[in-house]
């Protein structure tokens, strides 16, 4: 049961199981992680989540542990990103480290038309613009681009792209590129 006591943890954990929760999307989400986090923690622990906060840009959101019980099914599905989904967020994050070191903005805002002018030179010649555009939609409904609202296709790279896209990461899909395919394999 809900009780007023524990209603900003419930519907803290609840938006952190739907995605990261920024501090100016949801307010009170944000104040319940920031002055209970090692109750939150605790709930989100028994769920075999680890939670991770940012103070500094201000958003939260869940990393399922390494290790789960035997028998323990895992809450959050894994996503195969396609290859130019993960290229789009390597650029995404190359662009959010150039508007740091520009201190032009801590919003990272692009059109559909820049995202998809940035994605053409690692697609075929001839590729619609429809089709680069379904990598923009995938990053939408994973949380990674957010559409502005009143602003026809106008984008914000949510700060997520950071905590995802760390240098390991970059190392790994390097590493990936860059491996000869095993002609052993069919």
């Amino acid at each position: 049961m809900i009780t007023a006591s524990n209603e900003g943890q419930s519907i803290a954990a609840a938006s952190l199981l739907r995605g990261p929760v920024y501090a100016e999307d949801n307010p009170k989400a944000w104040a319940a992680i920031r002055s209970a986090p090692g109750p939150l923690r605790d709930l989100l622990g028994v769920l075999g989540m680890r939670l991770v906060v940012d103070e500094a840009l201000e958003f939260a959101y869940l990393r399922m542990v390494d290790e789960l019980p035997e028998g323990m099914p895992r809450l959050f599905r894994r996503h195969q990103l396609t290859y130019h989904c993960t290229v789009l967020l390597v650029l995404l994050r190359q662009r959010m480290t150039q508007a740091e070191a520009d201190e032009a903005t801590p919003r990272l805002i692009l059109t559909g038309a820049q995202i998809v002018e940035d994605m053409r030179i690692y697609h075929r010649d001839g590729t619609p613009e429809e089709k680069i555009a379904l990598d923009i939609g995938r990053l939408e409904t994973l949380g990674y681009l957010r559409k502005l609202t009143g602003q026809d296709d106008t984008y914000e790279a949510r700060r997520v792209i950071k905590a995802v896209v760390t240098a390991e990461w970059l190392e790994e899909f390097a590493a990936k590129l860059l491996a000869a395919p095993d002609e052993d394999e069919p």
